[in-house]
């Protein structure tokens, strides 16, 4: 419904982004991995919007990916918006990930709001959807990179390169690393 919001930073609060979109101020509740952007910041967001009895809530994500992983967490049972949020905010996309590939619901654990049933319940859920998003990336970083002339074939060489030491990469990491190399 509300896939993007692209505008200019009103405010910034905590965790929270106001966007002058248009003349209307969307206020985002926003995962920020990178740096924090300072008001009149021209900015870009992936979104999820949710709908509850108590209103609208906008949720922002630097890249597709990371918004991918919190609608996989809201998937899981008794995880709502809130509790997804708090998580991707408490230990971003890397750090969930790690998480689900060590088995260890600990670091999900120590996340406010999450207890130790919870984490294992995320755990179970998630673990083997998640094995499947590196394929789908590495897809995506190949497509840029031949986009901007790799061939395939070396678009593939430089990714297997550029990932082989690394328990997850985005595709924007993927293709940020792949040119370093040049």
């Amino acid at each position: 419904m509300l896939e993007s919001i692209k505008g200019v930073v009103l405010e910034v609060e905590k965790e929270k982004i106001s966007i002058n979109v248009g003349g209307f101020g969307f206020l985002v509740n926003a995962v920020m991995e990178s740096e924090t952007p300072t008001v009149g910041d021209e900015i870009s967001l992936y979104t999820h919007l949710s709908i509850t009895q108590n209103g609208l809530d906008i949720y922002g994500f630097e890249n597709k990916t990371e918004r991918e992983l919190f609608r996989m967490i809201i998937k899981v049972p008794n995880i709502g918006p809130k509790t997804a949020f708090s998580l991707m905010l408490g230990l971003g996309g890397h750090g969930i990930r790690k998480a689900l590939d060590a088995n260890d619901p600990a670091p999900i654990s120590n996340v406010k709001g999450i207890g130790s049933k919870t984490a294992k319940r995320i755990i179970l859920e998630l673990k083997d959807k998640l094995k499947m998003a590196p394929a789908k990336e590495f897809e995506e970083a190949k497509k840029a990179l031949t986009s901007i002339g790799y061939s395939p074939k070396e678009a593939e060489q430089a990714i297997s390169e550029a990932v082989k030491d690394e328990d997850y990469l985005s595709v924007d990491e993927i293709v940020k690393k792949v040119l370093k190399e040049i």
